[in-house]
């Protein structure tokens, strides 16, 4: 069970699934309402079609009040090598992310629930952490499948919950999404960086 009162909200940010098609209507919201409904953690949830909305809600996130309470951003959309993709014609780089949110994420996690944004450099993904100064980053590789991948977000974001969020928390994190949950990490490709600067010397004992 999750360490009891310290649950670890959610930000979401989801963009559009279909560009072509104004009424579709798949989003990640009911693994979010599984985990609130089940009192695993709260969440809040927008969808972003432009630029300027994806920028107005990472801002309202990046105030204290809000990212100490809902410490995990998740970023929902359509993904490519080192980016995410608003619109099918507009993408918005993890360089970007990082000029936008540099110094705002002491301690907090940004999970990218989008295809292939990780399949970069691992270096690059360093750098992201140090700017941002976020505790760690988690994403994908590859393109994935829309169902084995909403399942593996669901399985990550429970297993949050089960320890704290810093370098040995989420080095333990890591060990249970990879024992816990089958071969769908491997799979899918998922790749969980910590920051560097959170690791800190173990003691002997």
């Amino acid at each position: 069970m999750p360490l009891k009162n310290r649950k670890k909200g959610i930000y979401c940010l989801e963009g559009l699934w279909d560009h072509h098609d104004i009424q579709d209507r798949s989003t990640v919201l009911p693994i979010l309402d599984l985990l609130e409904k089940r009192n695993y953690c709260d969440y809040i949830y927008h969808d972003c079609a432009t630029r300027e909305e994806l920028e107005f809600f990472l801002n309202k996130w990046s105030h204290k009040t809000v990212s100490e309470k809902y410490p995990i951003l998740y970023l929902a959309f359509h993904g490519g090598e080192g980016s995410i993709f608003i619109t099918n014609k507009m993408k918005y780089t993890l360089d970007e992310l990082g000029d936008y949110l540099e110094g705002k994420c002491f301690g907090k996690v940004i999970y990218f629930g989008s295809c292939s944004t990780f399949n970069i450099d691992k270096r690059l993904i360093k750098n992201f952490l140090e700017q941002t100064e976020a505790i760690a980053a988690i994403g994908y590789k590859t393109d994935v499948d829309w169902i084995q991948s909403t399942a593996c977000d669901l399985f990550v974001f429970e297993a949050f919950q089960h320890d704290k969020l810093d370098s040995l928390g989420i080095e333990k994190i890591h060990k249970k999404i990879i024992s816990d949950y089958g071969n769908l990490h491997r799979i899918l490709d998922l790749r969980v960086v910590i920051n560097d600067r959170f690791h800190f010397p173990r003691k002997r004992k």
